[in-house]
């Protein structure tokens, strides 16, 4: 679409726009070569090159439109002209740090400076002090979600490689495939609330950024925890879960997955390390790119990533008087159970039905998550494992981190990331606030059943 002054739009979908108060964040840190050292100047180049090959859109700034909300990619006469030139791409040849060092760090030295609000994209590459590579990326949420975003290292780690163009990935931006069809939602959709101005805290503390408003409160510290689960646990926790020493007709086997099993035990844990005494709400992220009938095609790079919704009492949360270790394998399984089946819900139909939700909004950028995760009662779960996170290659060599940088506030937020440097097991990044994270650490180490 081209406006009367010569730009030219490219329309997001309603689940991009829905994304607009959230910024993307992520670092990526790659060991020494063993073939050749890198080289910065082939890193920018190689950028420049997945931008106006694969990526054009990552060209222009967005726009938001005042009276829908809806998001998209305006590219002026001058950005065209630009092209990839035009995103802010740093470098630092000579960092001090190496690559365990940048691992324990995640520095925000690493990251580029803070990115404009109309900024699509910024990148920085640090050469380590010993050989290793830094990439830092930060970009807005309405252009990725994760799969998308390892999608784009991978594609640019080819680039870098010198793959050629027919035998690199091709990658879909058919954003209009979650357009909507302009049909009323039939369904309620709780994953979501409609609020009159965005909350800005939240956002300028993820960002690294304090608020804007100098009288603004200035929230309680933040720590980040990685809880590292070996294959053993993850099989443990599974079988406790499915079976979850339920008498009578709740001892059938049920299925519930890995991921099931350890948001229910973090849901409890966490709960009770906050000691809100209040019931609480949890999201779980789907990836729905497989879920829709028909599927998106392979290597879609918008947002895919829907919000299953769980409700849990505060009385169900608290240990019951006769019940053992910190978490009982009943409760264990009563809640895990809730977790698959608030995700079963998402089908087809109720996916559409949700976008169909977003557009039917008079504004769309008054949409939010339906919780209150942040410094709240409520919880937001989301899982990176199984999307490719470690596939981007930069001339044969594969990173060893690839996640958010050390966030310096944010709260009631929990990852699942494939485990570090190609270890086997999973990490379980918790963001929460640091005395109920030190009550966390403590309750975690006590769950008998995991560390027998």
């Amino acid at each position: 679409m081209t406006t009367k002054s010569d730009d030219v739009l490219l329309p997001l979908s309603p689940m991009d726009a829905v994304m607009h108060s959230f910024g993307f964040t992520i670092l990526y840190i790659f060991p020494p070569s063993s073939s050749s050292p890198y080289d910065l100047g082939k890193l920018q180049s190689s950028f420049t090159t997945l931008v106006e090959e694969d990526y054009p859109i990552l060209v222009g700034e967005l726009f938001v439109d005042p009276s829908t909300g809806l998001d998209t990619v305006k590219q002026s006469a001058k950005a065209r002209s630009q092209g990839a030139a035009g995103i802010r791409f740093e470098t630092n040849p000579n960092s001090s740090l190496t690559t365990d060092g940048a691992m324990q760090e995640l520095s925000w030295d690493l990251m580029p400076a803070s990115r404009g609000k109309t900024e699509l994209m910024c990148v920085k590459g640090s050469l380590l002090a010993d050989g290793g590579l830094a990439i830092g990326v930060d970009a807005s949420h309405t252009l990725f979600d994760g799969e998308a975003m390892f999608t784009f290292m991978t594609v640019w780690g080819q680039h870098y490689s010198g793959v050629k163009k027919e035998d690199r990935l091709v990658v879909c931006h058919d954003r209009h495939l979650l357009a909507g069809t302009g049909a009323p939602s039939k369904m309620k959709h709780p994953e979501f609330r409609v609020v009159e101005a965005e909350a800005e805290t939240e956002s300028a503390c993820r960002e690294g950024r304090g608020s804007e408003e100098p009288d603004a409160a200035v929230p309680p510290p933040t720590a980040h925890h990685l809880f590292h689960f070996t294959p053993a646990m993850m099989k443990k926790i599974k079988e406790v879960a499915t079976r979850g020493g339920l008498a009578g007709e709740d001892a059938e086997p049920s299925y519930v997955s890995t991921t099931d099993a350890i948001t229910a035990l973090f849901t409890v844990l966490i709960s009770r390390a906050r000691d809100h005494g209040q019931d609480v709400r949890i999201t779980t992220g789907i990836n729905a790119r497989r879920r829709l009938e028909p599927p998106l095609p392979t290597n879609y790079v918008g947002n895919v990533i829907f919000n299953a919704l769980s409700t849990y009492t505060s009385n169900e949360l608290q240990p019951a008087e006769n019940e053992e270790g910190v978490v009982s394998p009943a409760t264990l399984a009563k809640l895990a159970r809730r977790v698959r089946s608030s995700i079963l819900e998402r089908n087809d139909a109720y996916l559409r039905d949700a976008i169909s939700f977003l557009t039917e909004q008079k504004n769309v950028s008054a949409v939010q998550v339906g919780t209150n995760f942040f410094f709240g009662p409520d919880l937001m779960f989301t899982s990176w494992a199984n999307m490719g996170m470690y596939n981007a290659e930069f001339d044969g060599t594969h990173p060893w981190y690839a996640c958010v940088p050390k966030l310096p506030c944010y709260d009631g937020f929990f990852m699942i990331t494939e485990a570090q440097r190609g270890g086997d097991g999973i990490d379980v990044g918790v963001f929460l606030e640091s005395t109920a994270m030190e009550k966390l650490d403590k309750m975690f180490a006590d769950v008998t059943y995991l560390h027998e």
